[in-house]
């Protein structure tokens, strides 16, 4: 049973029954929302979904769009009802605020709501949305930081073709609206797009202007620094296990230390500068549509790092999920996707490095996290995001079946 915590349309009201706060029984796989609509004829909007899926106890918090009270239940004025640290939509009075936003921001541009909000995602980092207009579907994304907004604003307006199209973009609250860029990638059968994507990825690593997005608050990491900041972190046996790495990948990634060392300086016996990077570019932040293939969620954006790794980190997850549509063609996919990434970058000759490149792909991504997340406060006391013991774990398995 999950507690939930519904707030009245007021923001000063919440809901209770006799004891307490209510609770919903989801069916597995079933939304919160979902389950209030089956259970109590309530439509509501999820603020924040709680320790539910963490098998903690906090509860979920929500917004009713109505002020309608289910049988047995009594609107109460609150007590101590407020998140901690709640960000800014995870406040009752979100739906208002967004909605404000997005119909603002669609009047600057010559559009016009003609749906409900629909959420689609939202966590401690980020809230988006989606609504239809009267020019088609539009995403509206709130950011803990103002960086993405910026970035994405900049890249509107110096490489157009690379992102979906931008509508309005507030760098100080952390705002964007974009018209829809197309289908996710990972659900594209077609091979073309997934080659389009990788050849935009080339195009702004090589085009990209690195002391624009310096200035930007996109960080820089030369490979050699990060070939440093992989071993310390692999060599910190209390940060490992603070971060609840398991004993055998430990070992192995002790082990293979010597052998990463090795793979990083083979990675700079090739030559490349650091350049330019989306910095978390997988398919499910690239779209195919009418613009072709485009990139969005550039929050992790740096001004320079080694362009394999971000090309790695794209084909490691791609080649990890061979349920994935464009996997089913039957066709060598990783080298042919490396061959299409390679000749774009302008260095064909690098196949077999770039796919070996994979596990550092997956160290660079932990030594990311561990710096976002180490002392990360969120609105769950003692919780923050588990991706470092995650991705070790991947980075373990790869390079002990490369």
């Amino acid at each position: 049973m999950t507690p939930v915590i519904i707030w009245h349309p007021d923001g000063r009201q919440v809901l209770r029954d006799q004891a307490g706060w209510p609770t919903l029984a989801p069916d597995k796989r079933e939304r919160l929302t979902d389950a209030a609509r089956r259970v109590w004829n309530m439509d509501l909007w999820l603020l924040h979904e709680g320790g539910s899926s963490l098998d903690r106890p906090e509860p979920a918090h929500l917004r009713a769009l109505s002020p309608e009270c289910p049988r047995g239940m009594v609107w109460d004025e609150v007590d101590h009802a407020a998140l901690p640290q709640a960000r800014a939509w995870q406040q009752p009075h979100w739906p208002e605020d967004a909605a404000q936003h997005i119909d603002d921001a669609l009047t600057q541009v010559g559009r016009i709501r003609t749906s409900a909000l629909h959420p689609v995602h939202s966590n401690d980092l980020v809230s988006v949305i989606q609504a239809d207009t009267t020019q088609g579907i539009v995403y509206f994304k709130a950011s803990h930081s103002g960086r993405e907004a910026a970035v994405t604003a900049f890249l509107a307006r110096h490489h157009p073709d690379l992102v979906p199209p931008l509508l309005w973009a507030d760098e100080a609250q952390g705002m964007i609206l974009s018209a829809s860029g197309g289908e996710l990638l990972d659900a594209v059968g077609d091979i073309r797009p997934w080659e389009d994507a990788l050849r935009q990825l080339a195009r702004f690593q090589l085009q990209a202007d690195p002391l624009a997005l310096a200035t930007l608050d996109c960080p820089g990491c030369a490979l050699a620094e990060m070939a440093d900041q992989v071993d310390a972190l692999l060599g910190d046996v209390a940060v490992l296990k603070d971060w609840g790495v398991k004993e055998e990948d430990r070992t192995i990634l002790e082990d293979q230390r010597p052998a990463i060392r090795a793979a990083f300086r083979a990675l700079a016996s090739l030559g490349l500068p650091d350049l330019p990077a989306h910095g978390d570019a997988h398919p499910r932040n690239a779209l195919s549509g009418g613009r072709g293939s485009v990139w969005f969620d550039w929050s992790e954006a740096r001004s320079a790092a080694h362009p394999f790794l971000d090309a790695g980190w794209f084909l490691w997850w791609t080649l990890q999920k061979p349920g994935l549509p464009v996997a089913q063609a039957g066709e060598d996919l990783g080298p042919h996707l490396a061959r299409t990434y390679l000749k774009a970058l302008g260095c064909p000759e690098a196949q077999g490095l770039l796919l070996t490149s994979r596990p550092l792909a997956l160290l660079q991504r932990a030594v990311a996290y561990d710096a976002q997340f180490r002392h990360w406060k969120g609105t769950i006391d003692g919780w923050r995001p588990l991706y470092v013991p995650y991705v070790l774990r991947q980075a373990a398995r790869a390079l002990l079946h490369p």
